[in-house]
């Protein structure tokens, strides 16, 4: 029998948090709700990539301030079984990377205040300061370090990132958890999905294995289940579809 190691890959924002901190952060900036809750309801019937809501999101933002910003960040939850987790991935071995469609700023913040030291993957947040604006206020803007050059689609290719980070030939097995639209690209190409919300939505209608959680004390309890149950495994249509974008299928 295969010894298997897990490579655990984790959403942010509304999986590893409590609440969204873009919206519930970065929102609290933007005063034309409206046109805000428009951007996020094109996102989510794919009339507009995430890059494209990303920076233009941004672009509603006003009267940005960095240390009200801190103190909205400051106020952010983690999943009350997240510490737990990184304990339990610790004992066992299991590597955890973050991949999100955030901002920096704010995920360096919460795993700072926290003391979480763990691998991030996201999109980098630009200010540019006052005296170099035309309207002579702060401007926010992203970049996008981790996209892939092949697809408009991502700001971040969680799928490149996990599949880069995987290494299936010495018997690596990824796992996703997440949460949400920016989770279901690289949900195809993950060995075990652990999905809530629209990512279990996305899921299901699509044919693809998952195994839907509340907090995290449900992945421990599932993990342990699997581990001492020995269906710890690749499978095998995430597999053939990993090596084929390695391949450049």
């Amino acid at each position: 029998m295969k010894e298997y190691r897990l490579k655990i890959f984790c959403d942010f924002d509304g999986t590893i948090t409590k609440k969204d901190v873009w919206v519930d952060a970065l929102g609290k900036f933007i005063s034309d709700k409206n046109k805000f809750s428009n951007l996020c309801i094109d996102f989510e019937k794919g009339k507009i990539t995430a890059r494209e809501c990303i920076k233009r999101e941004l672009d509603l933002i006003d009267n940005f301030d960095i240390n009200t910003f801190d103190t909205y960040i400051e106020k952010q939850e983690l999943d009350e079984y997240f510490m737990d987790f990184i304990k339990y991935c610790g004992i066992n071995q299991h590597e955890i990377i973050i991949l999100s469609e955030g901002l920096d700023y704010y995920i360096k913040y919460v795993l700072d205040k926290f003391g979480i030291d763990v691998k991030y993957y996201c999109n980098k947040m630009i200010i540019t300061e006052s005296n170099l604006c035309n309207s002579g206020k702060i401007k926010l803007s992203c970049e996008f370090p981790f996209s892939d050059e092949n697809c408009k689609w991502c700001g971040m290719s969680k799928r490149n990132i996990l599949i880069n980070n995987t290494n299936d030939y010495e018997n690596e097995v990824s796992i996703f958890i997440g949460d949400g639209i920016s989770d279901y690209c690289v949900s195809n190409y993950a060995d075990i999905v652990f999905a809530k919300n629209s990512l279990a939505s996305y899921c299901w209608k699509n044919n693809i294995t998952y195994y839907e959680y509340r907090n995290f004390s449900d992945i421990m309890n599932k993990l342990d289940k699997l581990i001492l149950g020995k269906k710890i495994k690749h499978k095998q249509n995430s597999k053939t579809l990993r090596k084929d974008i390695l391949l450049g299928g």
